[in-house]
């Protein structure tokens, strides 16, 4: 079946219009494998086409049981969703700062996760127990931002302990809480 999602009234769509793309999720995994593939082998990322409407997406890159590396933008910056899957792949793979640069060993057995951003919407620290693990969590103050994706923890406390630490904010600092919400593909 092929992928359609339209946002729903009330939350603020971040690619600027309702998505609505002709990727199946195992087209959209493929891609990301291939560019993660064609990144650490130092060969030409795969050719894309402006086919589909472009939505932010993060890329996690997974190998014997660990985070290899995971990049993504809240905000479209190609012109296609394939662009956004292979902007995002090749710097999971290769630019990641908190992990060093996959190298072929880490081909073998290596999965990646696709998240499709479709919208955030703000979040009163009052209601931070209504998170679902199936909800992230964008925490921002000032020009820094921590993102928690979608099934990073299940406890929304350790989730903002956690989105405070990826912003390199002090508890205690004022911030503003969002809601993520995605579409997430694994394989």
């Amino acid at each position: 079946m092929k992928w359609q999602q339209v946002i729903g009234a009330g939350a603020l769509l971040l690619s600027g219009a309702s998505p609505c793309f002709a990727w199946t999720e195992k087209e959209l995994i493929a891609l990301a494998r291939e560019t993660v593939k064609r990144e650490v082998l130092h060969q030409a990322p795969p050719i894309t086409r402006d086919e589909d409407t472009p939505a932010p997406v993060f890329i996690t890159i997974e190998g014997r049981g660990e985070i290899l590396g995971c990049r993504g933008v809240l905000r479209t910056t190609q012109s296609s969703l394939q662009r956004e899957v292979v902007r995002a792949a090749r710097s999971a793979a290769s630019g990641d700062p908190r992990y060093r640069p996959l190298s072929p060993a880490d081909l073998k057995g290596f999965r990646v996760t696709v998240t499709i951003v479709e919208s955030q919407t703000p979040l009163s620290s009052s209601d931070l127990d209504s998170l679902s693990p199936e909800d992230g969590l964008i925490l921002q103050s000032g020009e820094r931002v921590g993102i928690v994706l979608p099934f990073e923890g299940r406890d929304p406390q350790m989730r903002l302990s956690w989105a405070f630490k990826k912003a390199g904010v002090a508890r205690g600092s004022s911030v503003r809480l969002f809601r993520l919400q995605a579409q997430r593909f694994r394989g």
